[in-house]
């Protein structure tokens, strides 16, 4: 009887230094088909030993943080065309499962943050909300998990009727919101007095400057004709006192280019 006893101690001392030695691991259940890699499930599993990984090379296999840092990395080779179980070591913090295969290009991407423990390092993090961790999500905050507490905040996740403050507050938004409009149209209303003036200036410029552009052309055509009409003044002049009839003139200065408007204001001033 006494060494029935003794043998139901050992067992019940060897369970629990089982328990207490049991560790968690991921445990990724996938297909290897012809260089092909096909995703079946994902768990979470506590076993009673330590899984060691020896590949130097092969599938690279990470876990994510949820600020992107990688916490865990392991390579397993897959070469034989069947079904692999690959025991993955768990961290509280892993948000997701990274799969790459032999060229290094991602080929699965596992969410895992369900089984994340972040709760306490004050931050809500997406899995969280103020249900699950009361430690890192403030009542009313955006964790898509209405609370409803009647505390003069109003949960962004819930409506009027689910959320008392929220329906004290509507009156208040409404009329916030009918004063920002309100504020809205008239600076819109001020801002388009001083754009018709702006246009109308522009408008009122262009023409200006079109006119002095004209008055501009006008002035150097009439100068540049004087200058040539003074010309022909001096040539004509000389050419009749040469003994040269005044027809005689004009039929040469024709036959160089001078139109008949340039030469008979020529002659007049002669």
């Amino acid at each position: 009887m006494k060494s029935n006893k003794i043998v139901a101690y050992i067992i019940l001392m060897v369970l629990l230094v089982n328990i207490a030695n049991a560790e968690k691991y991921f445990v990724l259940d996938v297909n290897y088909i012809i260089g092909s890699v096909t995703f079946n499930s994902i768990s979470l599993r506590e076993i009673d030993r330590t899984v060691k990984h020896t590949d130097n090379s092969g599938f690279l296999i990470k876990a994510v943080s949820f600020d992107n840092k990688d916490i865990q990395r392991i390579f397993y080779n897959m070469s034989d065309n069947k079904n692999y179980i690959i025991y993955i070591p768990y961290n509280e913090n892993a948000a997701r499962i990274e799969v790459y295969n032999l060229k290094n290009s991602k080929i699965m991407d596992i969410d895992v943050s369900s089984y994340a423990d972040t709760c306490g390092n004050k931050a809500c993090e997406e899995h969280e909300s103020y249900e699950s961790c009361t430690k890192d999500c403030s009542s009313g905050s955006r964790d898509d998990f209405c609370d409803g507490i009647s505390d003069g905040i109003c949960d962004h996740d819930c409506s009027i009727k689910t959320d008392v403050d929220c329906g004290e507050k509507a009156d208040e938004l409404n009329q916030t919101s009918t004063a920002t409009t309100r504020q809205k149209q008239e600076v819109r209303e001020f801002a388009e007095e001083p754009e018709e003036k702006l246009n109308y200036l522009f408008w009122i410029s262009a023409v200006l400057i079109i006119i002095i552009f004209v008055l501009i052309f006008l002035f150097i055509k009439k100068k540049k004709e004087n200058q040539i009409v003074s010309s022909l003044k001096q040539y004509i002049s000389e050419n009749i006192r040469k003994g040269f009839t005044l027809q005689q003139i004009k039929d040469v200065l024709h036959r160089e280019g001078y139109n008949e408007k340039e030469v008979d204001k020529a002659v007049k001033t002669i």
